[in-house]
């Protein structure tokens, strides 16, 4: 039995996410002047609902990989996301593709969700804490 439900597990997996999310985003910035570095990105979010909204138990057991393609889920607490390389029309001469506007954004919109997902964790508590104090009154 999990005293936890999967949504607070969801938070929980998101927040680590969206710190390494942070430090991919901060080292693009730092290596703005870095000839020939490539912009990266960590996607998870697909990820993480293909995870959670699964109607089935657990990854499903086959004879053949292709019985069930795309049917199998990961569990939320193994996600770790894809790391990409973020797509910029106008790489500089020397190759290097970070858009500083566009990662300060994604650094801002990142910051945001991770806030907004602390706050959600942190209700989640208060709300246990509350049934557990009060419950009995």
């Amino acid at each position: 039995m999990n005293l936890f439900d999967k949504h607070l597990t969801l938070l929980e997996r998101s927040i680590d996410l969206r710190v390494k999310r942070n430090d991919l985003l901060a080292s693009n910035v730092a290596n703005q002047e870095t000839p020939g570095y490539r912009a990266q990105d960590l996607v998870f979010e697909k990820q993480l609902d293909k995870a959670l909204y699964s109607d089935e138990p657990g990854p499903l057991k086959t004879t053949d990989p292709r019985h069930f393609d795309g049917m199998q889920r990961e569990p939320l607490e193994t996600v770790e996301g894809d790391r990409i390389n973020s797509f910029n029309p106008d790489p500089r001469m020397d190759g290097n593709t970070v858009n500083l506007d566009n990662e300060m954004a994604k650094l801002a919109e990142n910051q945001l969700m991770f806030q907004a997902m602390t706050k959600a964790i942190n209700w989640k508590f208060r709300m246990l804490k509350s049934a557990i104090t009060d419950g009995g009154r």
